[in-house]
């Protein structure tokens, strides 16, 4: 029980993302207070592309929940290091993007599709790996 909750947490973390981007989008747009605040001034630079990296890991944490924790404790090595890094490369790159050259979304969206296609396929090898185990 105690190990679904753990792995329900990359779940609850992809979601609030998501929602805080839509959030704060409707906080901007609507109410006349947030215009200048925190939420408007990171909107951006930090809210936009860390939502397109969650969309992208949304699907990979809502297969975390369901596999062994063998296989969930690998895939967290993982992370421990890659997420850290792509972050570094998201936000090394400009907020507009100029001639033949890219922005956060852009670098976010490729982060996440990389870090969602590695994932995958480390979590397919240790299922696999952990069947043959069982069986022999």
């Amino acid at each position: 029980m105690k190990t679904r909750i753990i792995q329900c947490i990359p779940v609850l973390l992809a979601v609030l993302l998501i929602g805080f981007r839509y959030f704060s989008q409707w906080c901007i747009l609507t109410n006349s207070s947030c215009y200048g605040t925190w939420v408007h001034w990171i909107y951006l630079e930090v809210t936009s592309p860390i939502f397109f990296f969650a969309i992208f890991f949304l699907p990979i944490a809502i297969i975390l929940v369901f596999v062994r924790w063998e296989v969930f404790k690998s895939w967290l090595k993982l992370a421990l290091w890659a997420v850290p890094l792509l972050l570094l490369l998201i936000s090394t790159q400009p907020v507009y993007a100029g001639f033949l050259s890219t922005d956060r979304d852009d670098a976010a969206r490729l982060a996440g599709g990389v870090f969602a296609g590695v994932s995958l396929c480390l979590i397919i090898w240790r299922l696999i790996v952990a069947r043959r185990s069982v069986k022999q």
